[in-house]
This record gives structure tokens, sequence and C-alpha cells, in this order.
């Protein structure tokens, strides 16, 4: 990789609005931060919890509303992805996820990657909380604003 190559590089990541790149190529490892004052997109939400029925489809139609178990509802904080990318969990093929169902996680604790256009995002936690549900899997292509995790407290 030439001189002129890594200061357009630098260059397009000072424009970018993304956090964090890293790029390995010819043997040459390149690791970029910006400090992670960007905000996350949060939304306040109850989300229902779907329990599966039990009985069979074709007595589906005799069961009454009080016959019915209520929905189960998570509540807290649902952190959304602020870009269109690719999900990662962990910061390496082999490395543990950032986060976990049920770890505690506090304010600014990175919790993903969001890979977009060969750049890596950091997406961090908006509170301090639990982490309650993951909505996304390893390596999913997630839309702008799609639900990626719930903290809860």
């Amino acid at each position: 990789m030439e001189l002129k190559e890594i200061k357009e590089l630098f260059k397009a990541f000072d424009e970018s609005g993304s956090s964090y790149f890293a790029l390995e190529q010819d043997g040459v490892k390149i690791k970029l931060k910006k400090p992670s004052d960007t905000s996350v997109v949060t939304q306040t939400v109850a989300a229902p919890v779907v329990t599966p029925s039990v009985a069979p489809v074709e007595s589906a139609s005799a069961n009454t509303a009080s016959e019915q178990k209520p929905q189960e509802e998570l509540e807290g904080t649902q952190v959304l992805a602020p870009l269109v990318g690719v999900f990662y969990a962990a910061p390496t093929p082999e490395a543990s996820a950032y986060v976990q169902v049920g770890d505690s996680v506090k304010e600014g604790q990175i919790l993903c990657l969001i890979e977009a256009m060969k750049m890596m995002s950091e997406i961090t936690a908006p509170k301090d909380g639990v982490i309650k549900k993951i909505y996304v899997k390893n390596q999913d292509v997630v839309g702008f604003e799609d639900p990626l995790f719930l903290i809860g407290d």
C-alpha cells in the first residue's frame, strides 16, 4: 500500500460518519478510531414476547380470549441501527461476542460493529442496563433504525 493510498483512506475516514475502521492488506494493518461521541439512535419500547400455543391448529378457533395466556412484555430501551450494513457481534470471527443476553452493560460500552462499505462503526450502549434481547444474528444485514438490542434496567 502506497502513502498516497493511505492518505486518501485517512481523508475518506475523516469525512465519513463511521467511528471505526480496520484494514489488513498485503501484510499492512491499519486501524482507525474516532472518539465515540456520536449518538446512537434509541427508542424506548415495550416489546411483546410471543408465547407459542400448544393447542393443535384445528382447535385454535375453539379457544376463547379468557383461555389464552397473556403475552409477557419486555420493557427497556431499544438500540436501533444508525446505518445500513452488516451486523458483527464480535470484533473478529475468532473472538467472543461483545455482549450476550443477560450481560450488564455500561453507557458507552461497545455492543457490536456494523460494516458499511468496508468501514466499521462501533455501536455503543446508550445507557447502563442489562441486555434483555438481541434481535439480530452475527453477519445479518440490518437496515436503518432496525432494532439491534433491548436494554432493560
